[in-house]
């Protein structure tokens, strides 16, 4: 591909834990790389995530509906893979409320104390 060509993109939609994901695939038939997703839930946003490092699909963030970038105790929350984006996507940031999340988040993110 030279640099003046645009690979190839699709849509993927799936449901997943009540909410619909959709994500922007580029080069779908070669490589499968994510550019970014969105969750939506009863028709609201979630909130979103994108991969930094595309070619090696690592580096994952997730931005909330405010448009923020998720961070728990002021550090930024960033995912392993796309799959663990989808997972806080959908079920810890569709929490009832703030303490909710930030709860759910520490219990995802931190080690089970004996």
């Amino acid at each position: 591909m030279t640099p003046y060509e645009v690979p190839e993109t699709v849509i993927r939609r799936f449901t997943e834990n009540g909410c619909e994901v959709t994500a922007i695939v580029a080069d779908p038939a070669d490589a499968q790389q994510t550019l970014y997703g969105t969750v939506t839930r009863d028709g609201a946003l979630v909130g979103s995530y994108y991969c930094a490092d595309r070619v090696r699909q690592s580096d994952w963030h997730i931005v909330t509906a405010l448009g923020l970038p998720l961070t728990l105790d002021g550090q930024p929350v960033n995912p392993v893979s796309e799959g663990a984006a989808v997972l806080v996507l959908t079920t810890i940031l569709t929490a009832r409320d703030s303490y909710e999340v930030e709860q759910r988040l520490r219990d995802a993110t931190h080690s089970p104390r004996p």
